[in-house]
Formats: C-alpha cells, sequence, structure tokens
C-alpha cells in the first residue's frame, strides 16, 4: 500500500510530555444565539513545531468586509475532519427551494469520537433553518455524510460503517422531518467498502465508494481488481436506496495501466438528468472521468490531466518534483450535459526509489479547471493571488512541509498548515445558476492571518466564470474572518438567485485527526461550527464579495496555457531549473532580460506534450545579477525574477 509522508507536523506524539490546559471562552457572533465553548484540550509540551505551546490569548475575531450576521450557525461538531480529500455532497436542494444540510459530527471529543455520525439541518422554503444542532441521525457510529432528496420529497444520509464496512443510510418521513430510519446497505464481506459519494436524481441513487485496508490478523485486505489496490466501485439504486442492482462494480477501463490504488475518498460524483459523471483524482496518478447518459448503464472514459510517472509504484526517483492533483476535486455538469473538473494543484518528490514514500508540496500553484467541450485546463485560481502583504508572493508563515532524505522545501514554493496532502487552494466545490454561470469555491491559507499555535488560518475563496470556463474571475472571500478558520466548503449544484454554502469553522488552524488521549496532542480538540450562508449571485458577479489579497499581482493565466513555477535553486551559479505544466500540446520559448530589459538569452522547446516539463536555464553567458525570465506559450506569457550568483 502506497504510504505518504508528509512532514508537517509531528503527529505521532504517544509517550511525550503532555499538558492539561483549558481554552478561553469564545463567542461566535453567527446571526444565531451566541455559542459559548469551553473545552479541555491536551497540547504536546515536546512539540516545538508551532503546535507545541499552549494557546496565548485569543484573537479578536473581526471581518474583513464581510458581515458576519449573514452567517448562520446549523450545527456544530467536535470531530473536524470533514474529509480526507474530495467534498461529499453536503447540500441537497427540495423542489420548492428547501435545504437539506449534512456534516460529519461529534457530540464529545471523547476517545475515539463514538458519537460520530451524520448531522443535518432543513431550511424551509421561506429560509428559516431549524435551531443549531449537533446530534448525528443514525444510531450507530458513521463519518463521511452524503445528503440527497428523494422523489417524494424525503430526505436520505448516507455515511460509511468503518469498523465493519457498508453504509447506514438514514431516510425521513417527509421533506421537513428529520431523518430517522436507518438501514444497513451495500456492505461485502470480507471486504470494507467505506468513504462513499453520492449523487441522486429523484429515486436513482449513484455511489461511488473505495476499501479500507484492513490488516487486522484474521481479516481480508482490501481486494486487488484489474491491478488497483483498494479500487473505486460503482453502486446503483433505482428506488430510492431499497435495492440495488449494481453493486461495488469496476467502471470500464479502469485498470492499472493509469492508477494502481483506488485512492480513499479522491473521486467525485454528479447527476443531470441521465447523465452522471465521476472523476477519480488520486494524488499522483492523474485525473480520469467517467460519463454515461443512460443513467449508469453504460460509460465512456474521458483522460482530464495525466501525472509524469503513472502508474506510480514508489520506485520511482521524482527529484523534478512533478505536480499532481492533490486528490480534491469536483465536477458539475452543465446545460450541454458537458463536464466540468475542478482540482487543486501541488507537488511532489521522491529520492528513495526502495520504498513507497514520497515527500509533498502545496505550492502555491492553486486550483485548476477542465472543460469536456473544450479538452482544455486551465489555472482559475493562483496562490500568489493571495499576497496580502503585496510582495508578490504568498509567503506562509508555518513551515510545516519539508523535503525528505533532509532536504528543504526548493525555493518558490510555499508552505501551509497541516491538512493531510492537499494543495493551498483545495476542495473545490462547484454551482451553476440559470443562466448557466459557473461558480467555484475553495479554501486558501491566509497569509499573515496566523492562529496562537502558529499556523496559516484558512478563508473561503469563490470564483465564477460566465463564459463556459473559457475565462474566470479573479477571487473573492465569503468568508474573511480573522482568527478562525474557514474550511470544507459545501454548495448546492443549483445556485437558484443565490449561492448556497456551508462550511466549518475552527477555532484552531488544521485539522484535529484524533482526540484528547494526546496521542495527537499537537492539535486541541474544540467544539467547530457549521455555518451557513445564502450569498446573491449579482454581489458575486459585481465583486461586491470583497476580493482577496493580491489584486495588483499578476492574473493567472485564465486563457488555459501553462502554470509557471518559480525556478530553483535561486540564486543559481550554474543552471537553474524552471518547473513548467503545460495544459495543452505545443511550444514553450524562453527569454531571459537582464535588469536594463535587455534580452540575452533565448531557447524554444518544441512539439512539448500536454503536463510537467522542467526546463533548464543555463548561466553561461550572465554575469552575477537579477534577470526576467519570460516563458511564451499559446499566445500567452509568464515573467519570473532569477538571480545568478
Amino acid at each position: 500500500m502506497k504510504k505518504l509522508y508528509v512532514l508537517a507536523i509531528s503527529v505521532f506524539a504517544a509517550g511525550l510530555a503532555t499538558a492539561q490546559v483549558s481554552l478561553s471562552t469564545v463567542t461566535a457572533n453567527q446571526g444565531n444565539p451566541v455559542l459559548t465553548s469551553q473545552s479541555k484540550v491536551l497540547i504536546d509540551k515536546a512539540d516545538n513545531g508551532g503546535f507545541g505551546v499552549a494557546p496565548k490569548t485569543k484573537k479578536t475575531v473581526t471581518a474583513r468586509g464581510l458581515n458576519q450576521k449573514a452567517f448562520i450557525r446549523i450545527g456544530s461538531t467536535y470531530y473536524d475532519l470533514q474529509t480526507n480529500y474530495a467534498m461529499p455532497h453536503r447540500l441537497a436542494m427540495h423542489t420548492d427551494g428547501a435545504i437539506s444540510a449534512a456534516w460529519t459530527t461529534s457530540t464529545s471529543d471523547a476517545v475515539g469520537f463514538p458519537g460520530r455520525g451524520s448531522g443535518y439541518n432543513f431550511r424551509s422554503a421561506a429560509g428559516k433553518w431549524q435551531p443549531s444542532d449537533s446530534n448525528r441521525v443514525e444510531n450507530v457510529r458513521t463519518g463521511w455524510a452524503n445528503v440527497g432528496v428523494l422523489s417524494n420529497g424525503s430526505v436520505f444520509t448516507i455515511g460509511h460503517d468503518a469498523t465493519s464496512g457498508g453504509f447506514y443510510m438514514t431516510t425521513s418521513s417527509s421533506s421537513s422531518s428529520r431523518p430517522t430510519t436507518v438501514t444497513n446497505i451495500l456492505k461485502e464481506p470480507p471486504y470494507k467498502p467505506i468513504w462513499a459519494r453520492t449523487a441522486n436524481n429523484g429515486d436513482v441513487i449513484h455511489l461511488i465508494c473505495s476499501y479500507t485496508d484492513s490488516a487486522s490478523p484474521g481479516e481480508a485486505r482490501a481486494p486487488r481488481r484489474k491491478g488497483i489496490f483498494a479500487p473505486m466501485v460503482y453502486s446503483r439504486s433505482k428506488d430510492g436506496g431499497t435495492t440495488w442492482d449494481k453493486q461495488h462494480v469496476m467502471l470500464p477501463d479502469y485498470d492499472s495501466t493509469l492508477t494502481n490504488n483506488g485512492g480513499a475518498d479522491q473521486y467525485t460524483i454528479d447527476v443531470k438528468g441521465n447523465t452522471v459523471a465521476i472523476v477519480n483524482a488520486d494524488l499522483l496518478q492523474g485525473v480520469i472521468a467517467w460519463k454515461s447518459t443512460d443513467g449508469g448503464d453504460n460509460w465512456q472514459r474521458i483522460i482530464v490531466d495525466t501525472f509524469k510517472y503513472a502508474p506510480w509504484t514508489g520506485k520511482t526517483e521524482m527529484l523534478d518534483t512533478p505536480y499532481t492533483n492533490d486528490g480534491t476535486v469536483d465536477v458539475i455538469i452543465d446545460n450541454n450535459n458537458k463536464l466540468h473538473v475542478f482540482f487543486g494543484l501541488g507537488r511532489v518528490l521522491d529520492t528513495d526509489t526502495t520504498d513507497e514514500s514520497y515527500s509533498f508540496y502545496p505550492g502555491t500553484q492553486g486550483m485548476m479547471h477542465w472543460s469536456e467541450a473544450t479538452d482544455k485546463t486551465s489555472l482559475i485560481a493562483s496562490g500568489n493571488q493571495f499576497d496580502r502583504d503585496e510582495d508578490g508572493f504568498n509567503g506562509l508563515e508555518q513551515a510545516t512541509y519539508a523535503a525528505l532524505s533532509g532536504g528543504n522545501v526548493p525555493s518558490g514554493l510555499s508552505t501551509v498548515a497541516r491538512l493531510g496532502s492537499t494543495s493551498a487552494l483545495r476542495q473545490p466545490a462547484s454551482a451553476m445558476d440559470a443562466n448557466g454561470n459557473l461558480y467555484c469555491l475553495f479554501s486558501v491559507p491566509i497569509e499573515q492571518d496566523i492562529s496562537d499555535l502558529g499556523a496559516n488560518f484558512r478563508d473561503i475563496g469563490v470564483v465564477y466564470s460566465t463564459d463556459g470556463g473559457a475565462t474566470w474571475s479573479l477571487p473573492q472571500n465569503v468568508t474573511q474572518v480573522l482568527g478562525r478558520e474557514d474550511d470544507f466548503a459545501s454548495t448546492c449544484r443549483v445556485a437558484n438567485g443565490f449561492l448556497h454554502m456551508t462550511w466549518q469553522q475552527d477555532e484552531i488552524a488544521g485539522t484535529n485527526l484524533q482526540n484528547n488521549s494526546g496521542a495527537f496532542g499537537n492539535h486541541p480538540v474544540v467544539l467547530n461550527l457549521i455555518n451557513y450562508q445564502a450569498i446573491p449571485v449579482t454581489e458575486i458577479l459585481k465583486g461586491n464579495i470583497g476580493m482577496l489579497y493580491g489584486v495588483n499581482v499578476e492574473k493567472p493565466n485564465t486563457g488555459a496555457v501553462m502554470v509557471v513555477n518559480q525556478n530553483y535553486p535561486n540564486p543559481f551559479s550554474n543552471e537553474t531549473n524552471v518547473m513548467v505544466y503545460l495544459t495543452n500540446p505545443g511550444d514553450i520559448k524562453v527569454e531571459v532580460r537582464n535588469a536594463m530589459g535587455a534580452l540575452v538569452k533565448t531557447q524554444t522547446h518544441s512539439n512539448l506534450y500536454k503536463g510537467n516539463h522542467e526546463l533548464t536555464i543555463s548561466a553561461n553567458g550572465l554575469s552575477t545579477g537579477v534577470y526576467t525570465y519570460t516563458l511564451i506559450a499559446g499566445g500567452s506569457s509568464v515573467s519570473k525574477t532569477m538571480m545568478v550568483k
């Protein structure tokens, strides 16, 4: 099984000295009755990486331009890892405009979170939410909640049974009632299918999932099918989940020629009428889509994006730190039944070919979009747009990622607070309005907004396209709260005059992976809020929500050309390398100019394929000093600065 070493925080802290402290009272102005939370936490005193110090006085929660009274608290949870990678469907709109919301909840911070399950709330067509609730709808421990509305208006939730595999489905008796009837579905002994993603068209429910790798004595490990370990599989019900005519089947042309691992929850699904879209974006494997136009009977495979070393097995040296999707992915089907895929972009390094480990860098590359209509991939939001101090670079303060084998993060690569192997811009959630305008939400760490434990807080940004994804707006910040972590955004697929969104707000940056047992004491357990807001799409389209930092820095190349990373090493004496992600096949011309603007060096790279490329610039003929290098491809150009020493 693939192992991931993300050198972010010293997470395995069992046996180290701990101290018990009490968090100060936190008041959250959310537009609902004020929440006051008090929690006991365990903090590892031996960790000097920024997470091993007792909390100081809490920062004042202030807004950077958005009225927080628009935030409605619909729930809460002590379990703050809402997903490993891609977001499930957490919001479902009823035919009358009412909304059902789900999330992964836990009513307490007890060891192992035995009360974990699917949180739920309901907004009437008149816009009134039920009182904030943290209780689960199931009577058993579940996780990774999905929600949908059946043809009779009743609601279902689906979460997984991590202990024995399969899923718990709850249903309601009416559109406004809370789901209470629990059934166990889609078990597959001896294997353990978990991490479901669902989408439904009335009573037709489509579900994808993968398998947990159980290596306990006497238990079967996850299956291997067509050379893929723990593959992503597909199930379908035509009667609202009562029976399933397809159960855990492999999609066509899904085999080890492209990937060797199912990717846990690095996949997503959408449905529009009889059109079904499934996307697998396994880290280090590429991005693969499947499309059905007959409700899931037949499928067409579509290659969205490739990885330079796929299928990666751990035996390939990756010193060139190639680009890879980060496993956070979303897909939406437009009015022409064409797919739009969104994914975060990061980079990886592998210095040891004797194991299956690698190091992950989030970088600052940003959020990517692919259109089926054009087969083009473009950068729609850049990490450097979030440059708060306007120095041209999103320099995040907490150095939470480091290279393997004692190396350093290459020059030009940013670092973010530990949230697993995800990029700086991650977890896209997409929607479309009646005019066909596309919207994409994502979370991003904010420069100079630092937690008391030393990591960058996140906010949630949005970009939109009014031309089917050909070009995209500059991002706007839809949360804008200092001193709070806003993450795991979900949205209704339909923006009916409003972009409906929920997210989790945490008073501590990063993700709590364990609990107050002290084993993972670097991230205290606190009560997190589940918030909702409805943003008028007219205000988003006017740019009135509030521009994110970096308005004055270079806008991403939304013309679907390339992503260019800062050269490394920098400064350099002999040669330097420039990583380029080319979104379509073509040529790249490199121009180097001195401080006076004079052209001193050119080179052309012809007939390059779509994907990762490493270009080398030699210092031969260049004297000591600062130079500007410009990469030109497809009528677009990107310029950056380098230094010869």
